[in-house]
């Protein structure tokens, strides 16, 4: 555990990577990059190549047209069967138009993970491909999600 965080138990420290992740995110969509970027220096001091670390820099590298260098990050979680690295994959490699492993990426998640469902809807149904019944399947099939 860090020095930066001591007293954290670890479902808090989670917490606090993760909401500096979202907070990463949020300068990213204000078009603030380089604050994001700082950001996501720290988680990565804080969770030195942690899931949260990566993500936050695999927003950065979006935010700033770098499609390919958030891939080569992504690469590690999603072979690794990370379902964040895999989804944030998807997501990269659509932007890109590499729509077949998008694709095979999305075939791969896994299928009753709420918070990915969350997750695609947040990026506005970003799967196009049937993903065996999530809500976010539903979403884009126009059948509509509770």
């Amino acid at each position: 555990m860090s020095h930066l965080v001591p007293f954290a138990t670890p479902e808090g420290r989670l917490r606090l990577l993760r909401r500096l992740t979202e907070v990463a995110f949020l300068a990213c969509v204000t078009n603030d990059v380089e604050r994001a970027r700082r950001i996501a220096k720290g988680i990565d001091v804080v969770a030195p190549g942690g899931r949260e670390a990566v993500i936050a820099c695999v927003l950065v590298d979006l935010a700033a047209n770098d499609v390919e260098a958030a891939l080569e990050r992504l690469d590690p979680l999603a072979r690794g069967n990370d379902p964040y690295g895999m989804a944030f994959q998807a997501l990269a490699l659509g932007i890109v138009g590499r729509l077949s492993e998008r694709d095979a990426v999305l075939r791969r998640l896994p299928h009753d993970d709420l918070a990915l469902d969350g997750l695609f809807a947040a990026l506005g149904g970003a799967a196009m491909v049937p993903t065996g019944g999530s809500v976010n399947e539903r979403c884009e099939w126009g059948c509509g999600a509770t």
